[in-house]
């Protein structure tokens, strides 16, 4: 045998051997093996069938097998398995399977816990296994075809959740899998089909998986797979609850590798969400989306292109919410692995930079569509909570992209709280960005605000708003919008005590802002049938109650952190243009204010009806003239208008003011608090035409006008009596400055004026107490001494000169001068007709009232001007019978006063101020009249005045008792003053300086009079000297010691007397003789000499038949030849014993001692010095008598101590008068 026969032999005995051993042997074997190496490697029991290997046809088939687990179905088992290898293989160098089939496969594990699984044994046991060192081999080259997988199933029970999951009809189809380069460019197309849990799954696609480009296409399809099941076994646990939803695929993807190592993902189909629930871990839900689809044309993800047929949403919902600590529920999403892998914030930056730079976004959208949406948004953080639904929202978008001048059309629409519509509609695009359509609100519920509000406010704000406008946006113009409109109705807010602001309706129209010129234009603003009230109260006014008082941040929860403040960072590029708007106008009607002054003790109220005003031309920041023209009616009947033009900054304003029949009434709280009147009525009206500015902080301009006020009257709050009122003041034809201020009117007039003074009871004047004066110091209380005093009055000698009554203080300084020359005030004239001035004096026993009628008259030409001077005319009656008149010249509006004039009072009766008379003087008045002429000249600050008063027929009447009545004789006086013609005349001249604040006219005039009493009293005799211009004291009549013969000049003394006591009828003279018991004795031994001198003389010249008619012994004269033989003649005579001679005869002696012996013998006492005392008096009342005509009844002798001393020095020897009235 050869030995090619013994190899051939040899190799099919081999071939025979080894297919028997492959047959029969090696199938038990591999069976023993990998049921042994499943065990080491799972630590389960395995059981296979059967393994049949075919070497002939390169096939081996495993049936039955099961990996085995205790007390449960096999975890996995397979009916069969049959792979076919090509004879190929060999020469191909690679690992060529013609055909891999597996039958019936069946998967069956549960879950137990989170990641605890039936087979999770399994995977821990292959880590515990040691690892091979990977060594560096040749790639491996294969390729794997026609593989198939037919009726597969599995079985998943997730015992955790008490869920089964089954896959049915599982069906695979591979046609190759191949690594070798000639199959590698050739498509691989698998197609996957089963039944997941009811749901049909279909999977297709073909590929190249080790191809270099990685091309892949598949086709994926499955209808309402439920998310639920599977979300739960995401590696990842979802932050979210999923309790229902379908999806449903119809998709291709798409994959490849380009020449540049460029992925290129792509993705087509349909892909729709139906009946989708997504919910917080808590329950609550976050999102409802009954139908979501997407028509997906072309979505390249890696290149960042995305074409987009259709999007439709339909009936989706949105649920957000905020707690009360201010946490968003969406905070719950975030998971605790995101939170630690957040990158820094410029990492992400620079990826996103990268990625766009890469990869610009391309997308277009054929059409968008969101129907019957909904949103729920629901806050814990304002104060009572804060809900809101979002409605029938419905969005429409159509051919978006991002193609270079792409627009795009798009529509929205909503409601909110199923009351507020909002919709919009127009084109956009975004590459460039912008924006073109209308946008509008109609009937949004301001209340829907207040849980943010309640924070700041104490009282929601009610009201419907709608607006509407064109809109546009560009990169170039920025933000701009048009024909804006907006309606707010039926304002209302409340504040205070019950009070509150009600708007009827508040319209703008044609509004616009550009954003690039930051310009706000506004054609018209209207407001109409709007109220509101307001009041003063002593914390502010009431509107500031609508303000809380606490800080917003309490409303937010405890604990809650307060959110950083973001940084400031500054702006590139220019800056933007200032804030500027403009208003064409702004009109109003039918608006109706009120305001209470709680701040006052009555609260008066005060009410602007039927309020209405346009304002035109409103612009800013640089304000332009506004047009203005406003109309109210204060109360009922108080119209108020203005028109003009009206700069709010610098403020400015030029127009008209009127007011008309303005009632004052309403305004008496206001008076000052220490002016106690009340204001019972009163009508301002005002025309004026002002042109008003604000210049260095102060108002400046002029005006030009008239104003009146009717029907005023005060009462005087104390007596609640009239004080004063009239019928009309009008001042018309007003002009005048500001600054410098100046005044010109042309008439003021004042009709039927009524004034009341009264005393009262307790002395105090009514008008005393009309202005309360500030408490004062302790030393400011003294009372100041009254200034000056008076010369006595001298009747009818106008020449006496004025006495000066007050110091002399320096004139006005030039400064004070000049400043009130500044001020050029002129009244053309001012008249007054119809007055009445009533007088009631209420503190005496009997009251006394009288009233001046028909007090009229004009003042005309007043001026500041110091050169000019203004005429005064003015009139009216006493009790309508004495006349009154002033006249004369003044300036009161210049610097210092000016006044020169005249007062003239004629014809009052004086019986009518018996009440006065009776308290103060004692005495009743029955008949009298007075008239009074007053000169008063004030220049300069100086005064000079006459004050010439004439009393006709004065008489005092019965006496009265009164405790106030003064002990002063004033009948003495009123004696005194009377003359023969029962008149009384007294010239009171005055001077003074005005400038003395201790300085009163009036009670330099009363001291005066007073001066006058208190003369008559004290020195009665000194008036009476006055009176006929004698200076002499008229009280004594001295005599010589011993003496009662009056010489020359107490004679002439006499006659003076006598003339003052003829001009005063009503006076009546007391005489009463005094004596100096020491001179007048001597004396009257002297005169008692004489007096038997010249009676011897007498009687001598009878004996000797002389003439001797007309001469008694009396008026004889003794000469010094005669003397010494008269004198022995009387020493004879006397009976006193004499020295005698020798014949018995009288002895001569000489003169001197005849004299002395006369003188020694001749008793002088008290009743010859009574004598004497008697005889002075009867001269003087004889004298009076005859030589001056007073009637005897007048003169009256006195009886009493003739030796009392004269009070004021003077001779003892005299004869002192008294006069009293009679």
């Amino acid at each position: 045998m050869s030995r090619m026969k013994k190899v051939a032999i040899g190799c099919t005995i081999f071939l025979v051997v080894l297919v028997l051993f492959v047959m029969f042997v090696l199938p038990p074997l591999v069976k023993s093996k990998a049921v042994e190496a499943i065990k080491e490697s799972t630590g389960r029991n395995s059981q296979i069938g059967s393994i049949s290997i075919n070497p002939f046809t390169l096939t081996a088939t495993i049936e039955n097998f099961q990996l085995l687990e205790a007390s449960r179905p096999p975890l996995f088992s397979v009916s069969r398995i049959r792979a076919s290898v090509s004879p190929s293989s060999i020469f191909r160098k690679a690992l060529i399977v013609d055909e891999v089939s597996v039958d019936k496969p069946a998967f069956n594990f549960s879950r137990y816990a989170a990641n605890k699984y039936s087979f999770s044994d399994i995977i821990e046991l292959q880590k515990k296994l040691p690892k091979k060192k990977e060594e560096k081999k040749e790639k491996f080259l294969f390729s794997i075809n026609n593989i198939t997988l037919h009726g597969g199933s599995v079985d998943f029970d997730d015992a955790a959740v008490s869920r089964k999951h089954t896959i049915r009809d599982l069906e695979i189809g591979v046609p190759f899998v191949s690594n070798i380069p000639y199959r590698v460019e050739k498509y691989v197309q698998p197609k996957i089909s089963a039944v997941v849990n009811g749901t049909p799954f279909n999977f297709g696609g073909q590929l190249k998986p080790f191809s270099k480009s990685l091309e892949t296409s598949v086709h994926l399809s499955f209808n309402r797979l439920s998310l639920p099941r599977y979300l739960a076994y995401s590696p990842v646990p979802p932050p979210v609850n999923v309790p229902s939803g379908n999806l449903s695929l119809d998709t291709e993807l798409s994959y490849r590798v380009s020449s540049r190592d460029v992925p290129d993902l792509a993705l087509r189909g349909t892909f729709r969400l139906d009946d989708v629930a997504i919910n917080l871990k808590d329950g609550r839900p976050l999102l409802k989306a009954p139908l979501a689809e997407v028509k997906a044309t072309k979505l390249e993800v890696l290149a960042n292109r995305f074409d987009i047929a259709s999007i439709r949403l339909d009936g989706i919902e949105v649920f957000a919410s905020r707690d009360r600590q201010g946490r968003w529920m969406f905070e719950q999403l975030r998971t605790a692995e995101a939170k630690k892998e957040k990158e820094p914030e410029k990492e992400k930056d620079k990826d996103k930079e990268k990625k766009k730079e890469a990869h610009p976004l391309w997308m277009h959208i054929g059409s968008a569509e969101l129907a019957n949406g909904a949103f729920h948004f629901a806050d814990a953080l304002p104060q009572g909570g804060f809900a809101s639904t979002v409605s029938n929202i419905n969005i429409g978008l159509k051919n978006f992209g991002t193609d270079p001048k792409s627009l795009a059309d798009y529509q929205i629409s909503l409601l909110l709280n199923k009351e507020t519509g909002v919709d919009s509609a127009g084109r956009l695009s975004v590459a460039p960005a912008s924006l073109n359509g209308k946008a509008g609100i109609k009937n949004f519920n301001l209340r829907q605000t207040w849980p943010y509000l309640a924070a700041y406010l104490t009282n929601p704000v009610e009201g419907k708003l709608d607006l509407s406008s064109d809109i546009s946006y560009s990169k170039e113009k920025g933000f701009v919008s048009t024909h804006g409109q907006a309606a707010l109705r039926k304002l209302s807010l409340k504040y205070g005590a019950g009070e509150g602001m009600k708007l009827g309706e508040l319209l703008v129209k044609d509004a616009g802002y550009d954003q690039n010129a930051n310009r706000l234009t506004i054609a018209d603003v209207g407001l109409a049938n709007g109220a509101t009230s307001l009041s003063l109260e002593p914390g502010g006014v009431s509107i500031l109650s609508l303000l809380k008082k606490e800080k917003p941040a309490a409303s937010a929860g405890a604990g809650r952190k307060p959110h950083p403040k973001p940084e400031k960072k500054e702006a590139h590029g220019k800056k933007g243009a200032p804030f500027s708007y403009k208003v064409g106008t702004v009109h109003a009607r039918a608006l109706n204010f009120s305001f209470t002054d709680k701040t006052r003790e009555e609260h008066p109220q005060f009410t602007l009806n039927d309020t209405g005003f346009n304002l035109t031309n409103i612009q800013g920041p640089r304000f332009a003239p506004i047009g203005l023209r406003f109309k109210t009616r204060l109360g009922n009947r108080g119209p108020i208008a203005a028109n003009g033009q009206l700069v709010p900054q610098p403020f400015s304003y030029s127009g008209t003011v009127a007011l008309k029949s303005i009632a004052l009434r309403q305004f008496e709280d206001y008076l000052p608090d220490n002016l106690n009147v009340i204001l019972a009525g009163g009508d301002l009206d005002v025309a004026l035409k002002t042109d008003l500015a604000l210049k260095d902080g102060k108002i400046a301009g002029t005006f030009a006008g008239s104003a009146g006020v009717r029907s005023f009257h005060i009462l005087d709050s104390v007596d609640e009596q009239d004080l004063l009122k009239w019928e009309s003041l009008e001042v018309e034809d007003v002009r005048g400055t500001l600054a410098p201020f100046s005044l010109a009117v042309r008439e003021v007039s004042l009709s039927n004026v009524y004034s009341k003074i009264v005393v009262r009871p307790d002395g105090t004047l009514n008008l005393q107490n009309l202005v309360e004066p500030p408490e004062a110091p302790a030393a400011a209380a003294a009372s100041a001494k009254q200034p000056g005093a008076a010369a006595p009055p001298a009747p009818a000698k106008p020449a006496q000169p004025p006495v000066a009554v007050a110091k002399s203080v320096p004139p006005a300084s030039p400064a004070a001068s000049q400043a009130a020359a500044q001020k050029r005030v002129s009244i053309g004239t001012v008249v007054v007709q119809g007055g009445t001035l009533a007088f009631s004096d209420l503190h005496l026993s009997k009251p006394f009232n009288t009233t001046f009628y028909n007090l009229g008259g004009r003042v005309s030409g007043l001026s500041s001007e110091s050169s000019t001077v203004a005429d005064v005319d003015l009139r009216g009656n006493l009790e309508n019978r004495s006349p009154l008149q002033i006249t004369g010249k003044i300036n009161p509006l210049r610097g210092d006063l000016f006044v020169d004039l005249k007062m003239s009072f004629r014809d009052i009766e004086m019986p009518a101020a018996t009440p006065y008379s009776g308290t103060y003087l004692g005495y009743t008045i029955d008949q009298g009249k007075l008239f009074l002429d007053l000169k008063y000249l004030i220049e300069k600050n100086k005064l000079t005045s006459e004050n010439k008063v004439f009393l006709d027929q004065f008489t005092f009447g019965q006496k009265v008792e009164s405790k106030k009545a003064t002990s002063l004789p004033v009948r003495l006086a009123v004696a005194l003053l009377k003359d023969r013609n029962g008149e009384i005349h007294l010239d009171l001249p005055v001077t003074g300086r005005t400038d003395d604040p201790q300085f009163k006219v009036w009670g330099v005039v009363w001291q005066v009079l007073k001066n006058l009493v208190v003369k008559a009293a004290t020195s009665p005799f000194s008036l009476l000297s006055s009176m006929v211009g004698k200076d002499q004291d008229l009280r004594t009549v001295a005599f010589d010691p011993g003496s009662s013969r009056l010489s020359a000049a107490e004679s002439d003394k006499l006659k003076a007397l006598g003339k003052a006591l003829t001009e005063r009828p009503g006076i009546v003279l007391e005489v009463g003789g005094y004596v100096n018991k020491e001179k007048d004795a001597e004396g009257y031994r002297h005169e008692q000499l004489q007096k038997k001198l010249r009676t011897e003389k007498f009687l001598q010249m009878v004996k000797k038949n002389k003439e001797t008619a007309g001469i008694s012994a009396d008026n004889l004269e003794i000469s010094k030849e005669e003397y010494p033989d008269l004198l022995r003649a009387v020493y004879v005579k006397e009976k006193f014993p004499k020295p005698r001679t020798i014949l018995g005869t009288v002895k001569d002696l000489p003169v001197e001692e005849m004299t002395k012996l006369i003188y020694a013998n001749m008793i002088v006492g008290d009743h010859e010095l009574h004598a004497l005392a008697h005889d002075r008096c009867a001269t003087v009342i004889s004298y009076l008598a005859k030589e001056a005509k007073v009637p005897q009844e007048r003169m009256f002798e006195k009886s009493g101590d003739i030796y009392t001393a004269p009070k004021e020095g003077g001779p003892r020897g005299r004869v002192e008068f008294v006069v009293s009235a009679k």
